[in-house]
């Protein structure tokens, strides 16, 4: 019985990459009176499922997304695999993950289910050959294809009975071929009429194809697509007999009677559908692994080569291995062999020296417990043979789409500056790049602006080409256009539809918003721009119609100008100047060029004077160069780069292996060494992953992408692997079987598990896979250096406060924090010394440091805990980890082990832990390492110090002198201050008020670090015109293909990233050092915490809102970096908070009595929702309290207009929806508003 009813069901097919879309609307039935809603639900997922794939072949590949219009996320995916591997856990796991936090029902949603399937082609290899113009040009130029030429639908028909011909050697081929006395047209419809076939006016697709193959058992029909090299199938029959090839492009059939001629190669696998040109370069599917002869020898006796030290599956198999010409000119033998100490499968041209491996950053082989360190870079910046390209776009959106409105560009304004004019601000014309600023003022500037691009990037050596906000706006024309008009196919990194860099050749587009993130109106100001001359105005953007071209007269009226989207102030602003000047004259056609141009002179001088500083004081380019902290490295081996898997990589077992021995314990009733119990055994030299002593058996967890597994991986297994190119799946595979011979020959049994066939165990097996995911062995997995690295402490503690009596609140912030770390801050330097298990005791916790992986046991009544834990997508900080993770808000009566903590952290944080309750229960890893802290005596050692003194004094100099320097005296008083405080040397002349100097070097101090926590493994966007590039992507080993998307019947946009397992350190990452920085601003402010203890309202990463009382101390305020500041000083001194509202995690209001004024002003920050004019009016102090006051769970609706990007990076503008409700769930609140962490408990009285 159906338990869903399908509302909407559509699909869409893109033939040219055997790709399909489906989407199912569906809602769930109601579940009948006695059933389970939970297996009822369940039961009609799984139908569904069944549905979507329904017709697919087991190696198809597959993803899903699924999504709900009644949810407030958005929709959960599964990335692309074969339809055997789809489980409908992994389906159920998305759907859960995606429903969880929202209330609606399930029975009540409609559900959307989008199922992409790419039928596999049997195989693929490197794209070779040349480019053709049109598809009879290469037709008619090759001698192996015949070119079917007729007036009616009938192509295909005629295709098969001349190709039929051919094979056949019919005497009358000649006069089937060239339609003689209408022989072709005569069997072609007696061919239609034969197999029963009803030809569409539009011509023959797959069905068709799939009834005339029934009709011609006897032959094979296989269907090339134009363009593919061969690699590319429309279609392969599944019949024995011989093969009518057919070429197909657009609708049209053409016959194939040379594959080699018809596809430029001398030779062409038809097993693979791969043309190769050196014979023994290609590997066929269907060929042997040993002896790489074709058909496959079968598995016979084996037979051992005394000089190859291979294995071969008989007689036959050896003998065909030696034979002359088997590889080329020379034999299987002579070129591949096994070494004898290691038993890697090598060429034998290539250099083998047992043990190493080949390191991408030091770029040179070395042993494989080889450890690498950050290289300073002392190259200088090549700032020659450049071309910079800064532009803006004016848009109409007049035109509706889907019920959004369309952006169109109608004017583009352009300023080119190359290394001859950069530093002149003023020339019109320069001799290398010409016209410097160029207005395109047409129906379509986008087309002349790309051809400008891409004609006058051919005198440069670099072009950068820079918009404000490109990534959200401007860049998406241009991409829109190249996917769409174009055969240009950018190189892109993105961040969902936003275009962080997008390169064509040698031109690369930024954003400049990455560099400093504030509205381009904001940096006439930070950079010092004279505002006479760069001053950015009002605009009428929604008068902008075509109806308005010509318009001049008064100004536009107010409603033209979006005054509800802007702030407050802003808008009042707006309408003070717009009544001043109402009746000025307005001529939209010159206002708009001016207020383009304006834009783009801003923009240009802007990124002018921030290169200009960058050289200066950084020695880089940041448009040009990749600015990574390897730069500013300046002592040799100091900073290590972690290999890939960390330091226990060779004993770096993942969870589902120590799953499968820990299976294997219980099954069998003994106790096997592993890593989960300290390192892997070697039994003779050998690395295993587990051993029993006592029956002499090896346990070997087979990793199906380390191992080269058959199954999972069928496709291009010759292909050298990304993460170590002098090996194949295929090598790997044969490594694997050789190391499993010598260790049963040594006389010892070994139990093998492959990781797919253990995954489906899971699945299959409710207990096995209860038990496993359940055993305490699992948290004895290797340390994991990123579980360490968490944000800032954010939260608050008090839903609302109003001040009593005496009582203030104040709002504190810390100067300069994570410069304040890096300069003072303790780090690891180096390699550490990895401790595991037991040995772990021997340390003395007291003064070991590093990273420490244990379960600890907090106390039950701190009221600020001090580790933080990662739970239901937040980052909280609790007393009971059972607590934590249901959000429990009755009083905690779970056990110990219930209420413990278990993960990754840096040392310091928790030894702050034990020195205020917390108990260590069990250690299972600590990474020991040697740290380095800024000395102040010897002013040495500190890592990053002399970094951040540089950007320190840039900053402090930039900031001009303080007010109360007047005289000589004082203005030396302050300088010899300021070195006694911060060691840093102020130079007198240089003190000057630089606004963008200023921010600059505070961009410097505050985001440099961030470099060394970034995650290795980002996702990618390429863009994909070639069926055969898009099968090779599905079957590369490497690849994880999340998404594809059809931009149109010729163009795919696909999503994808590297496996974990192919994915290599970068060199500029150490995640070990990123996180003694959070870890070290997290201490600090928790040392003003502890202080507070329940007067802190809340608290953000770096500042603490709290309430002053008269009778107990404030916290300290100061000047120097690392000390306390008043946040409200710009309200007047001694100015603070009367009444405080928090709905949660950067979401409150309060207001602030400003002594400077003698007024009561309003503030309210609310993460997510622009808080402009028209959001106010909802979303505001009192709308927060009232909520918070009431415990109203209604949720309040923010209406708005907001400027989008859809999948096909067009740019619209949309009306949205935005729901707000107070969300304080990261402790335990009380009916007063006060709260505790979870599981904390009150002392008994």
């Amino acid at each position: 019985m159906s338990k869903y009813i399908v509302v909407k069901d559509y699909t869409k097919k893109v033939r040219r990459f055997n790709l399909t879309g489906r989407t199912l609307e569906f809602k769930i039935k109601t579940p009948s009176f006695k059933s389970d809603p939970v297996s009822w639900v369940q039961d009609a997922i799984n139908q569904v499922i069944a549905e979507g794939t329904r017709g697919l072949g087991p190696n198809d590949q597959v993803s899903f997304s699924f999504g709900s219009n009644d949810m407030a996320r958005t929709p959960g995916w599964i990335s692309f695999r074969p339809v055997k591997n789809v489980t409908y856990e992994d389906v159920w796991r998305v759907i859960s993950s995606v429903y969880q936090s929202n209330s609606k029902g399930l029975n009540t949603s409609t559900f959307c289910l989008s199922v992409t399937s790419v039928k596999m082609p049997a195989g693929r290899g490197n794209k070779r050959g040349r480019d053709y113009n049109t598809f009879q040009e290469e037709s008619l130029a090759r001698r192996g294809v015949i070119t079917i030429t007729n007036n009616d639908n009938k192509c295909l028909p005629r295709a098969l009975v001349v190709a039929k011909a051919y094979v056949d050697k019919d005497p009358e081929f000649n006069q089937v071929r060239r339609d003689i006395g209408k022989l072709q047209t005569q069997r072609a419809i007696q061919l239609i009429e034969d197999a029963a076939v009803s030809i569409p006016d539009a011509g023959c697709g797959i069905v068709e194809l799939e009834q005339f193959q029934s009709h011609l058992a006897g032959y094979r029909i296989v269907v090339y697509q134009y363009g593919s090299k061969g690699r590319g199938l429309l279609f392969k029959g599944i019949a024995d007999g011989p093969s009518l090839n057919l070429l197909y492009y657009e609708g049209h059939y053409n016959v194939i009677t040379s594959l080699t001629s018809s596809f430029c190669c001398g030779y062409f696998c038809e097993e693979c559908h791969v043309p190769y040109n050196t014979k023994g370069k290609h590997r066929c599917q269907a060929s042997c692994g040993a002896c790489l002869q074709t058909p496959a020898c079968p598995q016979g006796i084996k037979v051992a080569c005394f000089d190859c030290k291979r294995s071969f599956r008989g007689q036959t198999c050896y003998d065909n291995h030696r034979n002359a010409g088997s590889l080329g000119k020379g034999t299987v033998c002579q070129q591949i062999k096994r070494c004898e100490e290691c038993l890697k499968t090598i060429k034998s041209d290539r250099k083998h020296v047992c043990g190493e491996v080949y390191c991408k950053i030091c770029r040179k082989h070395v042993p494989g417990d080889h450890l690498c360190y950050m290289q300073r870079d002392t190259s200088k910046p090549k700032t020659n043979d450049e071309l910079f390209i800064f532009y803006d776009l004016e848009t109409r959106q007049e035109k509706e789409q889907n019920g959004d409105l369309l952006h169109e560009p109608n004017l583009c304004v352009f300023k080119q500056c190359c290394d001859t004019c950069f530093d002149s601000s003023n020339s019109i014309t320069c001799k290398k790049c010409g016209v410097r600023l160029q207005v395109l003022k047409c129906a379509d500037p986008i087309t002349p602006f790309v051809h400008h691009i891409l004609t006058i990037r051919k005198k440069f050596k670099k072009v950068m080409v820079i918009a404000h906000n490109g990534q959200a706006f401007d860049h998406n024309f241009i991409l829109n256009y190249l996917l769409i008009e174009s055969a240009i196919t950018p190189e892109l990194i993105m961040r969902g539809t936003k275009i962080i860099s997008m390169t064509v050749g040698n031109v690369k587009f930024l954003d400049s918003l990455n560099y400093f993130p504030m509205p381009l109106a904001k940096l006439p100001t930070v950079f010092g721009l004279d505002s006479n001359n760069f001053k950015k105005g009002y605009f009428p953007h929604l008068f902008n119609t075509i109806s308005n071209a010509d318009y001049v007269g008064p100004l536009p009226a107010i409603e033209y100008y979006s005054p509800d989207s802007m702030k407050i102030e802003e808008r009042q602003k707006f309408l003070d100047w717009h009544k001043q000047h109402e009746n000025d004259k307005f001529d939209l056609r010159k206002e708009l060029i001016e207020y383009c141009i304006s834009d783009v002179e801003i923009l240009t001088e802007a990124c002018r004077k921030f290169r200009q500083q960058m050289l200066q004081t950084g020695n880089v380019c940041p448009f040009t160069e990749a600015c990574t902290i390897a730069s500013c490295c300046n002592k040799p081996r100091s900073m290590g780069i972690i290999p890939k898997g960390g330091y226990r990589y060779r004993d770096n077992q993942s969870s589902i292996a120590i799953q499968w021995l820990v299976w294997e314990e219980k099954q069998q009733n003994i106790k096997i060494k592993h890593a989960a119990r300290g390192k892997e055994s070697t039994v003779q030299g050998v690395k295993v992953d587990g051993y029993c002593a006592e029956t002499k058996q090896i346990y070997q967890f087979y990793g199906c992408y380390y191992h080269g597994c058959t199954t999972c991986f069928r496709y291009n297994r010759d292909a050298p692997m990304h993460d170590d190119s002098s090996q194949t799946l295929n090598t790997r595979y044969e490594s694997t079987m050789a190391q499993a011979e010598r260790l049963r020959n040594m006389g010892y049994v070994l139990i093998e598990m492959w990781e797919c066939r253990f995954r489906k165990q899971l699945q299959e097996n409710p207990c096995l896979k209860q038990y496993t995911e359940s055993h305490r062995m699992l948290a004895m997995v290797p340390l994991n250096p990123r579980d360490a690295f968490y944000g800032g402490r954010t939260g608050n503690t008090h839903e609302y406060y109003k001040c009593k009596d005496d009582e203030q609140i104040k709002y504190v912030d810390v100067c300069s924090l994570y410069p304040w770390v890096c300069k003072y801050g303790k780090f690891p330097i180096g390699h550490p010394e990895v401790v595991v298990g037991e040995d772990c005791s021997k340390l003395n916790m007291e003064t070991v440091e590093g990273v420490i992986k244990c379960k600890i046991l907090p106390p039950e009544n701190l009221y600020h805990p001090v580790l933080p834990m990662k739970a239901n997508g937040k980052l909280m900080f609790v007393l009971c980890r059972t607590c934590g993770e249901t959000m429990n808000l009755e009083e905690c009566n779970h056990s110990r082990e219930e209420r413990a903590l278990l993960g990754t952290w840096i040392v310091d944080e928790v030894r702050a832990a034990t020195e205020r309750g917390y108990q260590i229960v069990e250690i299972y890893e600590i990474w020991s390492y040697k740290v380095t802290r800024f000395d102040k005596k010897t002013k040495t050692k500190g890592l990053f110090t002399e970094m951040m003194n540089k950007f320190i004094k840039v900053k402090q100099e930039a900031s001009g002198w303080p007010q109360h320097c007047k005289t000589q005296e004082e203005k030396e008083n302050y300088i010899t201050e300021f070195f006694d405080r911060e060691d840093v040397e102020l130079e007198s002349t240089a003190i000057v008020e630089n606004p963008g100097l200023r921010s600059l070097a505070k961009l410097m101090l505050n985001s440099f670090w961030g470099k060394l926590g970034q995650r290795q493994n980002q996702p990618k966007t390429a863009i994909v015109r070639s069926s055969d590039e898009f099968f090779a992507m599905l079957s590369n080993s490497s690849l994880v293909i999340n998404s594809a998307l059809p931009v149109n019947e010729k163009t795919l946009i696909v999503n994808y990233e590297l496996r974990d397992e192919a994915c290599d350190p970068l060199t500029s990452v150490n995640v070990v050092i990123a996180a003694y920085v959070t870890t070290q601003a997290r201490l600090k402010l928790y040392s003003y915490l502890e202080q507070l203890k329940d007067r802190a309202l809340y608290y953000d990463t770096d500042s603490v809102i709290y309430i002053s009382k008269p009778s107990q101390n404030d916290i300290a305020t100061g000047q120097c970096i690392g000390d306390m500041t008043n946040e409200l000083i710009g309200y007047g001194p001694n100015s603070y908070i009367t009444e405080f509202v928090s709905g949660g995690p950067k979401n409150y209001a309060f207001k602030v009595f400003s002594t400077s004024s003698q007024t009561e002003e309003i503030v309210c920050k609310v993460k997510g929702i622009s808080l402009n004019y028209d959001a106010s009016q909802v979303i505001n102090f009192d709308t927060i309290r009232s909520m918070v006051l009431s415990n109203d769970t209604e949720p309040v609706y923010i209406i708005s207009n907001n400027i989008e990007r859809t999948k096909h990076h067009e740019v619209i503008s949309r009306t949205q929806t935005k729901m707000y409700r107070p969300n304080s769930r990261k402790r335990k609140f009380l009916q007063d508003h006060s709260s505790y962490p979870y599981g904390f408990k009150r002392p008994k009285s």
